[in-house]
Formats: structure tokens, sequence, C-alpha cells
């Protein structure tokens, strides 16, 4: 076949390509024919695990993964299964991946007819290949599954968002903060960053094992999840810190330590999925985070800073501040409405926060302040999580617009300490 083509079935003699095993068993005879009925359709493609695996020398047998449509159960994943069980004894792959069919937004089979067809690769010129990549991650594809214009464009809302992210992050360690000189050591971390890079240690362990059982809609749910999760949660709370911390100071690189970790985890486990996005990203990272790469396609994967188990003893925590969180911010909200906070931010708001025991302990080390975006938080041990809020003692700080005692610093009466402080060490005056 490999120098005559399939053709050779119909013209040669069985006799000049079976040799000596051109013989009857029953008989004994030689004269055999070959059948000239129509082979088998799943012949041809059920036999390229030898065809194509067994003669390349770049493939392996049997192959790591099958894909086809779901039609392919008693085709080709199937004529695959018999003749390679037949011929050597085992599986053709070591895995089958069976995905679905597209359909438009009600359902229905794509046409022209109905004018319903969804051509990839106008897409691409319209949205680009990185959206066409995001929708495929965010559906089961092992299911039919539907695709229009107005499903897109959602998808194109959460790809901007990751994008705005990764920008972000960007923005402050690109040029700025290098993790091979200036990161913090992970038992010096802030308390409330300990609890972001643990959180960080989960997803990357949901989204590694979502790979590992090509569950691409798992590893979106998640990562999208984790990043509007961050846009609202740690990195909001923390930008402070970054933006109006002293530049060299332990609790900004701390921030910055784990931004980093954030942004390389984001690069590596989108990778897949966003080719084209973290490939720009790649041009912009420091040195030491590119593992010796230009492309993201050639990142080693990501290696989370803890075991599952290292950061499973932070996670409750994690889970307590998250309801701390939420607690405050129902309370806040109903303060701004019966009048008793009139500024809109929660920076002018303080807040006494009620905790079970467990919890006040776990989260002792945890600048609630910071995570609250509030003013100042006063804790007290009790049952169950409760919050009051009230309005917060001190001016806004011009500098880094949190109400605080202003004056701390003798040298910068009119900003609060911490701002003061910074000023020094730049050694800006008043006169300034």
């Amino acid at each position: 076949f490999r120098s005559k083509g399939s053709d050779c079935w119909f013209t040669d003699d069985p006799a000049s390509y079976l040799g000596d095993a051109c013989v009857c068993p029953k008989c004994g005879g030689h004269r055999l024919k070959a059948n000239k009925d129509i082979l088998d359709v799943w012949w041809d493609s059920g036999v390229s695990h030898t065809a194509v695996c067994k003669h390349r020398d770049n493939l392996e047998f049997p192959a790591d993964m099958y894909l086809e449509g779901s039609d392919q159960h008693r085709g080709w994943f199937m004529s695959s299964l018999m003749t390679s069980v037949g011929a050597y004894g085992t599986a053709p792959y070591k895995a089958v991946v069976s995905q679905g069919f597209t359909l438009d937004g009600q359902g229905r089979k794509m046409s022209k007819s109905l004018g319903n067809v969804i051509d990839p690769n106008k897409e691409c010129d319209t949205r680009g290949a990185d959206v066409m990549r995001l929708w495929v991650s965010s559906v089961d594809t092992s299911n039919d599954v539907t695709c229009d214009g107005e499903i897109l464009s959602h998808v194109g809302e959460a790809y901007r968002k990751i994008r705005n992210t990764l920008r972000f992050l960007l923005g402050e360690i690109e040029g700025r903060f290098d993790p091979a000189t200036d990161a913090v050591a992970t038992e010096e971390l802030a308390g409330y960053d300990k609890l972001a890079l643990a959180r960080l240690c989960q997803v990357h362990e949901i989204v590694t094992e979502a790979y590992e059982g090509y569950r691409f809609n798992v590893v979106y749910r998640n990562l999208y999840d984790y990043v509007t999760e961050l846009s609202n949660g740690y990195l909001n709370a923390t930008k402070d810190r970054v933006y109006c911390g002293q530049a060299d100071g332990h609790d900004r690189r701390s921030a910055l330590t784990v931004w980093a970790q954030i942004l390389s985890m984001l690069v590596h486990d989108l990778q897949p999925i966003l080719v084209f996005t973290c490939d720009e990203v790649m041009a912009f990272l420091p040195e030491s985070m590119r593992d010796g790469q230009t492309r993201a396609a050639l990142l080693d994967w990501f290696e989370a800073p803890w075991s599952a188990e290292e950061a499973s003893a932070l996670l409750s925590a994690y889970n307590q501040l998250a309801t701390a969180r939420d607690v405050f911010t129902k309370a806040f909200e109903e303060a701004k409405e019966a009048g008793v906070v009139t500024e809109g931010t929660s920076q002018a708001a303080f807040a006494t926060l009620t905790l079970p025991a467990d919890a006040a302990t776990a989260l002792a080390d945890v600048d609630l302040a910071e995570v609250f975006v509030c003013a100042a938080v006063e804790v007290i041990s009790g049952e169950g999580f409760s919050c009051t809020v009230a309005p917060a003692k001190g001016e806004k700080c011009p500098r880094c617009w949190n109400v605080r005692e202003l004056g701390g610093n003798a040298n910068h009466p009119h900003v609060c300490e911490r701002c003061g402080d910074v000023l020094d060490s730049i050694g800006f005056s008043e006169e300034d």
C-alpha cells in the first residue's frame, strides 16, 4: 500500500504479497483471490494506529488520545479498538475524547439554507482567534453545543476581563518588580498574602486535574471565576499597599510577590487556550518568569509554591475571611441605606466585626481593614459572623484617600503616618 496505493488490492495477485501465507487452511489450495467487495469504510482509519503511529518515529503507540465526534462510538473508535486488540492485544489509545456537534443559538443544526452558520474564520477576523478558543473551552464539548453572535459576545466580555486582569498585573510588575531579586519568602508574607497564595494553589490544582481529564470547560469556569474573585477581592484590596506603600518596603514587596505568582499561574494555565494573548504577556514578563522561553507554549507547567496539603492548612481561614468580607459588605450597604454612613466609599467606614473564636484566631494576622477596604476594624469574639458599620474617625488622606488620623509623621502633617513615612523615604519635603 505504501508503494502502490490501495488499488493494488484489486490489481495484484494475492500471492505477490502473501507469499507462503497464500494457502487455504482447509484444502491447502494456493489459488486465493482477493475479495472484491467494498472494504469496510472504517478499515483505513481503524488501522491508523499501525499505518500512522507505528511508522513514524515522532509518534508513539498506543496514542495518548483519540479525538473525534460523538458519531464515532461505533465507527473509528470501535474499529481502531477491534483491529488493535486483534493484532496487538491492547487498545490503540490511552484515552478517548468524544465531541458533540455545534448547533445555532436555538439548538438547530447549522445550514446555509437557514442562514444560521457561524464561520470560524470570519469570527477570528472580527473577534480574534483567542475569543473563539475561549468559547470552545467554555462549553461542555462532550455534548452538542450552541453558538451564535450573542453567545460569542458574552465570551468576548469574559475575554476582556481576563485580558484586563493580566494587563493590570503587568502594570506594576513589568520593569518594577522581579521575583528573582525582590520577592519575599513565603513564610514571611503578610497574613492576607499567605491566604491569597493558598487560594492560588487550590485553583491551580483544580485546573491541572481538569486539563488531565480534557475537561476544558472546568478549566475555563475556575479560571474565569478566579479572575473575577481577584478583581473584586484581593487585587482591589492590596492595590493601596502596592500603589502607596514604600517602593522597597516589606509590605509592598509581600503583595507583589503574590501578584507575580498570580500572573505566572494565569499565563501558564491559560496558555493552552489563550495562546496569542499569553504570548503578548510573555513579551513583558521579567526574565525570571519566562522559564528561559520566548513563547508561552514552551513554558514548563506551573509549579505552585505550596503543595495541596500545605495550602489546605490555610484554606479554612481563607473561606472564613470570605464570609467575614460578605458580612461587612452587607452591613456597609445597610448603613448607607439607613443614612448612618453618608460617604459612598467604604474607606470612610469603621466596622465592628463579631467572629467565632476559631475564625478570630485564624484571622489574627490579617489586616481586616485592608481586606474590607475600610478605615478600621474592631474584632469581637462571639457566636457566628456579624458586623455593624459606623462613620470612621479621622480625615481623608490626600495621598492614599484612606480615612486616617493625619499628622502622625511630624514632617508631613497633612497626610497619614504611613504616607508621611513613604514621603520621607523618597526625600520629599513639604517645601517641595
